[in-house]
């Protein structure tokens, strides 16, 4: 007997197909929705990478770049090769040098990929390496302080007695000029050890800034003509006119002045000698704050002698007593700012102050 084939019911398939078709349209509709969900996952994914502050590279295991956030480069140049990116980077603590002169830290990390490969982060820790230095620089300075001031009240007594006799001296030497003449030059000696006494004593006080609005600008123009600059030391005072601090005018004048002063002796002995003040707003941690440069090119400070410049008692120049930038440095500390220098020898010193907004 021959066996009879069922033919399908062209309902059940057209059923089918329809079911089908829909089925598939669902998928493409979800396909499309997941690849648009993915497109601004990617596109947000990029914003933050190329948003966070510090620079990634993500190297393939021949050293060759499969991805960065930074494809313009880096602004400045490395201090010590090679640079992150290539083999052989010594990792740790890096020191760019920007455009402008400035020297930056940055942290470097280098990790493993997924995949193979190193992912190498580099991080910008120059707040908080200078942050640390200045309180390392502050416990020693007060540590000093009271050592020193220990001594001033030590020597001033007996110190007073050589002023009064000395005084002496000189009115009963008055008709002999061999003797008078060194009766007097003790007589200095003795003042310029006062002196030195009464400032070893300012620096070691404590300090109790009495804050106001200061307009930078004319602070500074009004420190500025006070010093009486001759015309063969020119300046400029670039700091935009509303721009302020917030602190101790009486105090802050002693910052400038010093500040300036050792500017002036910088200068001496240089052919197109220069002073330009500038100023930049930031922003730490919420806090408006005002970032003043004071440049010159000078001489410098070398290298050898940089990290010694805030030790009281220390001194570059000749007949100084060493305690100037020491006080700059208290000031700026009790008012809750930053103090630091830059300088190379020969070149020129930029003294960078940073203090709240008004």
């Amino acid at each position: 007997m021959t066996e009879v084939q069922a033919h399908p019911d062209p309902r059940q398939l057209l059923e089918a197909f329809e079911a089908f078709t829909a089925a598939s349209e669902h998928l493409q509709t979800r396909y499309e929705a997941l690849q648009s969900q993915l497109g601004q996952l990617q596109g947000e994914l990029q914003t933050v990478i190329e948003a966070v502050p510090f620079a990634i590279w993500v190297l393939a295991e021949d050293g060759s770049l499969r991805f960065t956030n930074r494809p313009q480069g880096l602004e400045g140049r490395f201090l010590q090769d090679p640079a992150p990116w290539e083999n052989g980077s010594p990792g740790g603590q890096r020191r760019v040098q920007t455009a402008e002169g400035r020297e930056l830290i940055f942290e470097e990390e280098r990790r493993s990929a997924p995949h193979g490969g190193t992912i190498v982060t580099l991080r910008d820790v120059t707040e908080a390496v200078l942050r640390a230095q200045q309180a390392t620089r502050e416990d020693r300075l007060a540590a000093m302080g009271r050592m020193a001031a220990e001594l001033a009240h030590e020597i001033r007594n007996p110190l007073g007695s050589l002023a009064l006799f000395s005084g002496m001296l000189v009115e009963d030497l008055a008709d002999q000029a061999g003797p008078l003449e060194l009766a007097r030059k003790m007589q200095e000696g003795v003042g310029r050890l006062n002196n030195l006494v009464g400032n070893t004593l300012a620096f070691s006080r404590d300090l109790h800034p009495k804050t106001d609005t200061i307009p930078l600008r004319d602070f500074w123009e009004e420190v500025l003509r006070g010093m009486t600059l001759t015309e063969s030391v020119p300046w400029k005072n670039q700091i935009p006119a509303k721009a302020t601090w917030q602190g101790d005018p009486n105090l802050l004048r002693q910052v400038a002045q010093n500040l300036l002063q050792n500017a002036i002796r910088a200068l001496e002995n240089t052919e197109k000698p220069r002073i330009v003040l500038a100023a930049v707003e930031e922003k730490m941690d919420g806090q408006l704050c005002w970032h003043v440069t004071l440049s010159d090119n000078g001489c410098g400070i070398p290298a050898e002698t940089l990290s010694k410049v805030f030790d009281p008692f220390f001194s570059t120049f000749g007949g100084g007593t060493g305690l100037g930038l020491a006080v700059c440095h208290r000031i700026i500390v009790a008012h809750g700012g930053l103090l630091f220098i830059e300088s190379q020898s020969g070149r020129g010193t930029t003294v960078h102050l940073r203090l709240p907004a008004a």
